[in-house]
């Protein structure tokens, strides 16, 4: 389901953590702004998460596919450049964890339909590494308890 614009193709890389994802699972950063996407991975990481840091939609989806590393959370800017932007990725997300929300960034702060979190772009990186912080903890007590 499209929810949103699609973006002019383009290609990039995706750069991954050095380290595997844990039991946690990696986090997924799509922003196609490099200074933003690198700083935001360097907190996390500096925080203990392993990151994974797609530029485009279509490479973002190719990394949510990718079975041999585990999902943790998803942040995903609504506007990216290539044919899959944030709304799909949100809704691929869902389709493969339904209890965890994503955190995206758009033109207004709010909650979308599907739970996910929509800050309001620019925010500042300490605002987005304390959400999806909160996030993985959550899904980290939650998986504790279901044990």
């Amino acid at each position: 389901m499209n929810r949103g614009p699609s973006r002019s193709l383009q290609t990039d890389a995706v750069v991954m953590a050095k380290t595997p994802c844990g039991t946690e699972g990696c986090a997924r950063i799509a922003d196609d702004n490099p200074i933003f996407r690198k700083t935001l991975a360097q907190l996390l990481r500096a925080k203990g998460h392993e990151v994974i840091t797609p530029q485009t939609g279509v490479n973002a989806y190719l990394a949510l596919r990718d079975r041999s590393r585990s999902v943790g959370s998803l942040y995903a800017r609504v506007a990216l450049p290539g044919l899959i932007d944030g709304w799909i990725l949100a809704d691929e997300y869902a389709d493969l964890h339904r209890d965890r929300a994503v955190i995206l960034a758009g033109v207004e702060a709010r909650v979308s339909a599907q739970g996910d979190i929509v800050l309001k772009q620019p925010t500042p990186t300490t605002a987005f590494v304390h959400r999806l912080r909160t996030a993985m903890r959550v899904r980290s007590a939650a998986a504790s308890i279901a044990r």
